[in-house]
């Protein structure tokens, strides 16, 4: 059991670290509950919310899980993350409970396993592995709040992503968009732009971009129905990286590395915001097309919408591998969308001796 002084310090921690809706998904997480069902009433402060769910679960006690999921999903609190464990010091040492695991299968045949006994199930596609359910959840937990709308007086442009704690990443064509448009000195970024499991909308946080500090074009081509004549060149990657001006250190931020290699068939996750809409991400098991132009471009069959330009590509274990910024204008039956590999913008943005800008 905790202390009372334990309890009001984690408290104090907890309210500067989570917001309500968080709350809600940790809850959930944590004890398969509802907060507001089983253990606090509604439309009380969050920090009032956080200490009667304290005292209701410490009652239990399942203090430790909630904990637990907390310290899984705020990698970049450091100080809490670091009294969690002053508290709990297994939590730091791997989870009590067991993920389900979820499988993709089709067409299962009789086949022998390993033991010589009988099995229902076989690997129809090997490159689509099992999911351990809670660890691909609680990635999306963080990834979801990094992800936002590029707009300007409050129409939406575009997608992006944090990719330093105040940076965020676009297409060079959305940013453009604005400047013929007039409005580029009106760039927002619009995060937590999500609908909830009531069907009601919440409209996020709206954060002011001070300046485009680093940018490349797309090809000509590219702005036209024929893409690929001519092709592009090393320099045209089509980004652009905005400075924000605030921090947005708490939502952590994705860190430009070479992606790891693709292959023709494997998955494709895009989280965006599709026709300006709340945010929403599209999964295709059987997505990759291929690498084109020598390398420059990421073809695949990943579902998007005008608005998902700017949208960060990840493999199925959250990888980010592209920036997406085209759609196949023909439409014909060999459609593609195509992205830009996420090392060259990577190596552009460090060549541009901006590298500070991308964080540790």
């Amino acid at each position: 059991m905790l202390s009372a002084p334990e309890q009001q310090k984690l408290v104090k921690m907890l309210s500067q670290a989570v917001d309500l809706h968080q709350l809600e998904s940790y809850v959930f997480l944590a004890t398969g509950d509802r907060l507001f069902v089983a253990f606090v009433g509604e439309g009380q402060p969050l920090k009032v919310t956080l200490e009667k769910l304290i005292e209701a679960l410490e009652l239990v006690p399942i203090t430790k899980e909630f904990l637990r999921v907390v310290y899984q999903n705020k990698p970049y609190q450091t100080a809490l993350r670091a009294y969690i464990v002053s508290l709990f010091p297994e939590i730091a040492g791997g989870s009590m409970q067991v993920a389900p695991t979820l499988e993709f299968q089709q067409e299962g045949g009789l086949i022998r396993d390993k033991s010589g006994q009988p099995s229902l199930e076989r690997f129809v596609k090997p490159r689509l592995k099992a999911i351990d359910a809670q660890v691909w959840l609680a990635k999306f937990e963080t990834i979801k709040r990094q992800v936002c709308r590029v707009e300007a007086l409050e129409q939406p442009l575009g997608t992006g992503f944090l990719i330093g704690p105040q940076t965020v990443l676009t297409n060079w064509h959305v940013a453009e968009a604005a400047r013929k448009a007039g409005v580029a000195g009106k760039l927002a970024c619009r995060f937590d732009y999500a609908r909830m499991s009531d069907n009601s909308i919440d409209a996020g946080i709206v954060v002011p971009v001070a300046e485009i500090a680093l940018e490349r074009p797309c090809s000509d081509a590219e702005t036209t129905s024929q893409p690929d004549a001519p092709p592009p060149q090393p320099q045209q990657l089509d980004f652009a990286a905005l400075n924000l001006s605030t921090s947005q250190r708490d939502r952590g931020y994705q860190k430009l590395a070479p992606p790891p290699p693709v292959a023709k068939g494997d998955p494709l996750i895009i989280v965006q915001h599709p026709d300006g809409e709340p945010l929403r991400f599209a999964i295709d098991t059987d997505a990759v097309i291929g690498l084109m132009h020598d390398g420059l471009r990421l073809r695949y069959s990943t579902n998007t919408a005008p608005g998902s330009s700017g949208s960060p590509c990840f493999n199925m274990d959250w990888n980010l591998l592209a920036l997406h910024h085209l759609g196949d204008p023909l439409h014909g039956p060999a459609s593609y969308n195509q992205g830009v590999p996420i090392g060259l913008i990577r190596d552009a943005i460090v060549a541009g001796g901006l590298g500070a800008l991308l964080g540790g």
